[in-house]
């Protein structure tokens, strides 16, 4: 079977600082998965990368068998996310 969400030696830097660290991950259909961390953990860095919204400086990703950041509008067009706080335009 498949990971639909597999991440392999991901990692991340904002300014020299290191906030992914070679993550390797590997999430099956019908899995319930959570990111917990404190506050500047990489958790949204991580979901960034998965979704193809900013490029991992090392490693690879790949969402329902599509790499990411590659093939990401194709990969977004078949996923939802909701994250904590809206990011709407307040006059949407």
């Amino acid at each position: 079977m498949n990971a639909v969400i597999r991440a392999c030696g991901l990692q991340k830097s904002y300014a020299g600082q290191r906030v992914v660290d070679g993550l390797d991950l590997s999430i099956y259909k019908g899995e319930c998965f959570g990111l917990l961390g404190p506050n500047g953990a990489g958790k949204t860095t991580t979901l960034r990368m998965l979704l193809g919204l900013i490029a991992p400086d090392a490693g690879t990703a790949t969402l329902l068998d599509l790499p990411v950041p590659q093939a990401a509008r194709e990969a977004r067009i078949r996923v939802g996310v909701v994250p904590q706080m809206d990011n709407l335009d307040p006059d949407f």
